[in-house]
């Protein structure tokens, strides 16, 4: 109704005369509302156009002149926002939100002495005015000044921010402005909290749930899509949410959906810098057209020829793409125009670990500590560099290896020859010549593996990550390995050196963590991934299967960890169709398109077959593997009507009917364990194997059988089906250690041998194994493998260390007698009643 008496009153039609002093007061209180409230909705013009009407009837609020002023900018008209406010802060000098947009007005065009001039005005502003008197606005504005002028930003939430939302805790302005600082400082956690009370105090408004989308970006993709789409339904044409939809866009390689989204801005904004930005950012990386770029960027750059934001937004999206060195070399460019740029300071930094060149990234994160103390991401950086001084460096011609000093007496050989078996399978096999050592980072901690390797915290979940010729990864043993195999994860990794370096990271996500897979496989048949029951049912009920041509999309918009894992799957799987079909001339012939820019559906089609075929083709091999798991069992749940589980005897008798179904199977075993019938159990699981032999998990039959069989006493069976699992299962610690057990017993080193050796690549850390391995090593003759072990033993076992020491001495006696009389000696200071020790040292010659 605000909005339609306003209408009237400024087209004319409401009379004025005898109540002219009332319809100025209804104007002046009752009319801002609604036009602020226009603002927030995305019409700008109107606004604009409403706000002209009320300055030009004389209406005397300096709100109108703000709004205006607000609006235009909001349009990208800052040429005539310049003009416009020098004349708003002639008539009120010392309005210190007009003074304020001049600021952020001449900044945008490159005046800093228009800029300053206006500080300077708001500080001799502020003196005339009684701080008790201040409105929360007025302590915004200052907290922002204070700022621009170099403030110490905690400082500045805390006696500007937060006593704005004392003052008014409803006041929008004070909530954004705290985040956004928050949001610059990459303290993400610290955003969302004060845009979720904003949204709490205030209510909805697209501006709070732009800024928590953004707090999210990082952390919960869930929630900031949320947020974003909900900012776009109170403002559709809200910049910042349209363009983070771009950014978005431009990850899963939709470049079409992000031209749209940038083009919504273009058209409300056409000097929006990030806008162009992005724009550039996707013909860089959809069709590599220089030509394109450099016009995107020339516009971005129109309104002030040295803004920073432009090459900085460009440099960022091109490292969100893995493109690191182009990313950086933008960062330097942004930096060139402005040197204190923060936020390409950050960037680069990033890059440069990226790139493998620490020492300077280091230098450029303490530089950046010392002039803004609240940056989260330069803090962290420091600390993950305090950390990694104290790590162990080995340097080899073709390898720089980083790791806890713990670390390298435990893995660090292995890794090293693990990682050379690789580039010997890998380099040869794709024609690739490696022209710089590759630097691989092992993190004892997960919180410094995501710091390095993300900026933050973050990143569970995650076992290594691989930026070209820099891989890091978690430790193996560490929390982030649990059940996880670190040599399987490691080849993966190293894959990713090869693939990434032959097409210069031109190459989606897809296709690279698809051949890594695959590669895995290739180099152990138990390592990689399988089908599965999840999968099955992803595929053959719930058509989750992503078309060929849009497979980066699977990995962005994963709604959780078993999609994710869906993901790598069936990338994995296309390039076993690839290979399988074509060969692999034609996959090294996609890898070479890409390394000269042509897009993967392209190079697809250049190598293979048109798109709409092969994925036809590929979309029944995947059917075909997925009907060929379990293809004797029925897979359907019984209906309600057929079976009621609750009445005695009914999946008995279901289960007589229809034999064949894993539902009622595994509804009987249930129960059977509840009681301990063990041998019950058995028939049960042996049916499972006979429908789902595929099946190794801990509700397949193999496992359920062993169980039984361990629950019955019978040994043997029970190892021999424990065997079978471990040939074919790379991450069955629990079965490796049941094995060693059971074989150590026996005394058959050879078994205990393989299996210590199993349960060393999924956590070199757990001491028995390596225990293990060091006796069967020993009871066959191995005594360079056993040597090795209990040097490993002394390390991971010190309270068995006297026994150690005497082993060692043993072993040692023979082919270093100086080294071997230490360790006995060592074994006697442990334990001086040592009797074997003793004896040994009188034999000593």
């Amino acid at each position: 109704m605000h909005r339609v008496l306003l209408l009237f009153f400024l087209s004319g039609l409401f009379p004025l005369k005898a109540q002219e002093l009332d319809l100025d007061r209804l104007f002046e209180d009752r009319s801002l509302g609604p036009v602020t409230e226009l603002l927030g909705k995305g019409d700008y013009d109107l606004a604009a156009r409403i706000s002209e009407a009320a300055i030009q009837r004389g209406m005397k609020a300096p709100e109108w002149r703000l709004l205006r002023l607000r609006a235009l900018r909001l349009m990208g008209q800052e040429l005539e926002v310049r003009d416009e406010v020098q004349l708003a802060v002639k008539t009120f000098p010392d309005h210190l939100g007009l003074l304020m947009l001049q600021h952020d007005n001449a900044r945008s065009l490159g005046r800093r002495d228009i800029a300053e001039a206006a500080l300077k005005a708001i500080n001799e502003a502020a003196k005339g005015k009684a701080v008790k008197d201040r409105t929360a606005d007025e302590w915004v504005t200052l907290g922002q000044a204070a700022l621009a002028l170099g403030a110490d930003a905690q400082k500045v939430i805390q006696q500007y921010f937060q006593v704005a939302q004392k003052k008014d805790p409803k006041l929008e302005a004070a909530y954004l402005a705290e985040g956004r600082l928050a949001l610059a400082k990459d303290d993400a956690a610290r955003a969302a909290d004060v845009f979720r009370a904003g949204l709490k105090a205030h209510g909805e408004t697209a501006d709070l749930r732009a800024g928590l989308g953004l707090a999210y970006a990082n952390s919960d993709r869930s929630n900031q899509q949320e947020s974003m789409v909900r900012a776009l339904e109170l403002n559709p044409v809200h910049a910042e949410a349209l363009l983070s939809q771009a950014e978005g866009f431009i990850g899963a390689e939709k470049f079409l959906e992000a031209e749209a989204a940038i083009q919504k801005v273009i058209e409300i904004c056409e000097t929006r810098a990030e806008a162009w930005a992005l724009r550039a950012a996707v013909a860089h990386l959809s069709a590599a057209d220089a030509g394109k770029v450099k016009s995107a960027r020339a516009n971005g750059l129109k309104l002030w020829d040295q803004d920073p934001v432009v090459d900085h937004t460009l440099g960022r999206v091109l490292s969100r793409a893995y493109r690191f060195a182009e990313g950086a070399a933008y960062q330097r460019q942004a930096l060139a125009m402005d040197a204190d740029f923060l936020p390409a300071r950050v960037q680069l930094c990033h890059d440069l670990l990226r790139l493998g060149d620490e020492a300077e990234a280091w230098k450029l994160a303490a530089s950046i500590r010392e002039k803004d103390g609240y940056n989260v991401q330069a803090h962290n950086i420091g600390l993950l560099e305090r950390e990694m001084n104290g790590y162990t460096t080995q340097s080899f011609d073709d390898f720089i290896l980083k790791m806890p000093k713990r670390d390298w007496p435990i893995y660090g050989e292995r890794a090293l020859a693990l990682l050379r078996e690789a580039k010997a399978v890998l380099t040869a096999k794709y024609g690739l010549t490696l022209k710089r050592p590759v630097m691989v980072e092992f993190f004892g901690a997960q919180q410094d593996f995501a710091i390095r390797t993300f900026g933050s915290l973050g990143g569970q979940g995650l076992l290594g990550v691989c930026f070209g010729t820099v891989i890091t990864m978690n430790t193996p043993g560490g929390l982030a390995h649990r059940g996880s195999n670190w040599e399987a994860t490691l080849w993966h990794e190293y894959c990713h050196v090869v693939t990434l370096t032959l097409t210069k990271n031109q190459m989606p996500r897809w296709l690279s963590e698809g051949i890594s897979v695959y590669e895995e496989r290739q180099r152990n048949p138990v390592w990689g991934m399988d089908m599965k029951a999840d999968f099955r049912r992803m595929i053959l009920e719930e058509n989750e299967t992503t078309p060929v041509g849009q497979l980066s999309s699977a990995f962005l918009n994963a709604k959780d960890h078993e999609h994710t894992m869906f993901a790598y799957y069936q990338s994995s799987q296309v390039v076993s169709y690839l290979m399988e079909t074509f060969g692999l001339a034609r996959v090294q012939g996609i890898l070479r398109d890409l390394a000269e820019g042509r897009r993967i559906n392209a190079a697809l089609e250049a190598n293979t077959v048109a798109l709409g075929t092969l994925e036809k083709d590929f979309d029944r091999y995947l059917k075909d593997k997925a009907e060929a798991y379990g293809q004797k069992a029925d897979w359907d749940e019984p209906k309600p009507e057929d079976l009621n589980p609750s009445e005695p005897g009914a999946l008995n008798a279901y289960h007589q009917k229809h034999p064949r179904n894993l539902w009622v199977i595994h509804q009987l075993v249930d129960a059977l364990i509840e009681q301990e019938n063990w041998a019950a159990v058995l028939p049960l699981a042996d049916n499972l194997i006979k429908l789902v032999p595929e099946d190794l998990s801990e509700g397949g039959g193999h496992q359920l059988k062993a169980l039984a069989l361990r629950k019955l006493k019978r040994a043997e069976e029970e190892a021999d089906v424990l065997r079978y699992i471990a040939e074919r299962d790379s991450s069955a610690m629990s079965i490796y250690l049941r094995l060693i057990e059971l074989d150590l017993a026996a005394k058959d080193w050879a078994k205990v041998q393989v299996n210590a050796k199993r349960a060393m690549e999924l956590n070199p850390f757990l001491h028995s194994p390596q225990k293990a391995l060091a006796e069967s090593a020993e009871a066959q003759g191995q005594l360079d493998e056993s040597i090795a072990a209990y040097r490993r033993v002394l390390i991971l076992d010190p309270v068995g260390a006297a026994m150690t020491h005497f082993r060692l001495a043993q072993l040692l006696h023979s082919s270093d007698a100086p080294t071997a009389k230490k360790h006995l000696l060592d074994s006697l200071a442990l334990a001086p009643r040592f009797r074997e020790a003793q004896r040994l040292l009188l034999k000593w010659p």
